[in-house]
C-alpha cells in the first residue's frame, strides 16, 4: 500500500508530472505513458498519467478490483483464484506462441481521502529497490509477506526526492515507513506463511507491482489517474516483442476498463447485473 507521502507525491504528479528521467513511451486516449530503465537490468518500469472524463473515481476503483467482472471484458484474462491469506492467483494470456503468465499477489484498496482511492498489488515474496537490487523474501518455497506501515500523521507533505513511489521497498522508503510481517488471525506476532503451489504450464511471474491512484475530477463526473507498473515477465523474450506487446496492450487496457466502467454504470441504472461466468482458457503449454 502507498504511504501517505507517496500518495501526496502521486497527487502532485497529476498536476506537475516528474518525468525528467523518463521516456515518453505512449500518448494515447488521454493518457501519457512513460517508461524508465531499471538499473542493472534489461527491464523497464512504467507510469501513466491521464484522465477519464466520464468515469468517477469510485466506479473505476470498483471495476478495477472486481476480478469476476473483469473476466467478462478482458480478453487476455485466463482466470483467477482466491487462495489462503488473501493471496490471489491470476493467469493472463501472452501473445502467441508464448505461454500464459501466472501471478501470486496481494492487493490492498485504500481511501486516504473521501472518493480518493489507491489500489496496490504486489507479488508475494519478492520486490526490487529503486537501484535494481532484488529483495528476496523466499525461504524453501515459502514467503513471509511484507507490508508498509502508513505514517500516523495524515497526508504528510511530499518529499523533494526523486525515487519512484511504486518501486519503494518496504522499510527502505523513509523514516516514516517500516516493514512488519503480517500476523495470522488471532495472533499479533505470528508470521503468515504461504506455500506456493506446484508450477503448471504457465510461466510464473515472481516480480510484479502495480499502484493506481484515482482522484475525482472537478465536476465529479470523471477522475484523474496515476498508474505505476513493473513486472519481470521472465523467459527469453526479444525486446521488440516486449515493446510491441506493451504498445498494443496498454492502450487496449486503458480503453477496455473505461468501456467496462461505462457498461457497469449503465447496468446499475437498469438494475441488470453483469454476466459473471466464462469458460477458462487452457494454457498453450509453450514455454517462452
Amino acid at each position: 500500500m502507498l504511504t501517505d507521502q507517496q500518495f501526496q507525491e502521486c497527487l502532485a504528479e497529476l498536476n506537475v508530472p516528474r518525468v525528467d528521467n523518463w521516456e515518453l513511451f505512449l500518448d494515447h486516449h488521454g493518457f501519457k505513458v512513460y517508461r524508465k530503465a531499471l538499473p542493472n537490468t534489461a527491464l523497464y518500469e512504467y507510469k501513466a498519467l491521464g484522465h477519464y472524463p466520464d468515469v468517477p473515481a469510485k466506479l473505476l476503483a470498483d471495476v478495477f478490483t472486481d476480478l469476476e467482472y473483469r473476466m467478462t471484458w478482458d480478453k487476455n484474462m485466463v482466470g483467477f483464484k482466491r487462495l489462503d491469506h488473501g493471496v490471489i492467483h491470476y493467469t493472463t494470456k501472452f501473445p502467441w506462441p508464448l505461454s500464459p503468465r501466472e501471478y501470486f499477489y496481494e492487493q490492498t484498496t485504500h481511501e486516504p481521502k473521501p472518493n480518493h482511492f489507491c489500489v496496490s498489488s504486489q507479488t508475494v515474496g519478492k520486490t526490487r529497490a529503486t537501484d535494481g537490487t532484488l529483495q528476496n523474501f523466499y525461504s524453501s518455497n515459502n514467503y513471509k509477506s511484507m507490508v508498509t506501515l502508513v505514517p500516523s500523521s495524515p497526508y504528510s507533505a511530499p518529499s523533494s526526492g526523486g525515487a519512484s513511489p511504486f518501486l519503494a521497498v518496504p522499510g527502505l522508503s523513509g523514516a516514516a515507513a517500516s516493514s512488519i510481517s503480517l500476523p495470522t488471525p488471532g495472533s499479533e506476532s505470528a508470521k503468515k506463511v504461504f506455500k506456493l503451489p506446484t508450477p503448471n504450464k504457465s510461466v510464473r511471474v515472481e516480480e510484479y507491482r502495480q499502484d493506481v491512484v484515482m482522484v475525482p475530477s472537478e465536476d465529479g463526473k470523471g477522475c484523474y489517474v496515476w498508474f505505476g507498473y513493473f513486472d519481470d515477465p521472465k523467459g527469453h523474450i526479444p525486446s521488440s516483442i516486449v515493446n510491441w506487446a506493451t504498445k498494443s496492450g496498454i492502450p487496449g487496457f486503458l480503453k477496455g476498463i473505461q468501456d467496462a466502467c461505462l457498461r457497469r454504470a449503465a447496468m446499475q441504472k437498469s438494475t441488470t447485473g453483469p454476466v459473471r461466468d466464462r469458460p477458462a482458457t487452457p494454457d498453450s503449454g509453450i514455454e517462452a
